[in-house]
């Protein structure tokens, strides 16, 4: 009796440290602390399945404030980044992940600039069977809780990155088009050249007509004056005869 006694007070005590090394496996944030408005890789470690199934996707919602989240690649995984319901979701699919088997799952982004405040990044670690829901927020410091959501303490002074990339772009694109309306200038004068070439030559065939015309007009006139001179000796010529004929009568 005693022996069997001993035996399940040893498995009672072994079941006991069992289930608390699980509750105690909390998913934190590396790092832990971070300057409020930097940029940096956040890594999130899952330590063990879903009570023995392995994982298989992480949706991930993140913090008011963060910006430009990229996830990293991680192998036999596919990362995205989505907006649901105004809250950016990123999520992890693929595996699956053993559950004695612990993963890193990590995000590039830009912390709110906030200092002196505690961000959550609660998610939830779906499993071939059953889930795990890393979502609880303490309401005060030191609250024990069964499944907290991973929490990053940011620090000050607010990190500032000066915009460097955006003034280098507008200073390129006046020198890209400036070459272009010189060439359309150099151009447009040899079109109006050729277009000016058809009239010069135009003078020419209107004053041939106009002298054609003349020498048309002259010989006209001088055919008529001969026409009528040569009528006029022929009447001439025909009188002087009947008046001939006349005298030869008369004298007959």
């Amino acid at each position: 009796m005693i022996r069997r006694l001993v035996l399940c007070a040893a498995t009672t005590s072994a079941v006991l440290l069992a289930t608390g090394g699980l509750a105690s496996a909390h998913i934190d944030p590396d790092p832990v602390e971070a300057q409020a408005g930097s940029r940096l890789t956040v890594g999130f470690t899952v330590e063990h399945g879903c009570e023995g199934s392995p994982t298989v996707q992480l949706d991930m919602r993140l913090p008011e404030g963060v910006a430009d989240p990229v996830t990293e690649p991680a192998d036999g995984w596919d990362g995205s980044v989505e907006i649901v319901d105004g809250e950016t979701i990123v999520t992890f699919a693929g595996g699956p992940l053993a559950d004695d088997v612990e993963g890193t799952f990590s995000v590039t982004m830009t912390l709110p600039p906030t200092p002196d405040a505690t961000i959550h990044f609660p998610f939830v670690q779906r499993c071939e069977v059953g889930e795990i829901r890393w979502i609880q927020i303490p309401s005060e410091p030191g609250d024990e809780l069964d499944e907290p959501a991973p929490a990053m303490t940011l620090t000050g002074p607010v990190a500032s990155v000066p915009p460097t990339a955006p003034p280098t772009t507008p200073v390129t694109e006046p020198a890209t088009t400036e070459p272009a309306t010189t060439e359309a200038a150099t151009t447009e004068p040899a079109t109006t050249d050729t277009a000016v070439a058809p009239s010069t030559s135009e003078p020419v065939p209107v004053s041939a007509g106009v002298d054609d015309g003349a020498d048309s007009r002259t010989g006209t006139i001088m055919f008529i004056a001969s026409v009528t001179v040569i009528l006029g000796i022929g009447a001439f010529v025909v009188f002087r005869s009947r008046q001939a004929r006349g005298r030869v009568s008369n004298d007959d």
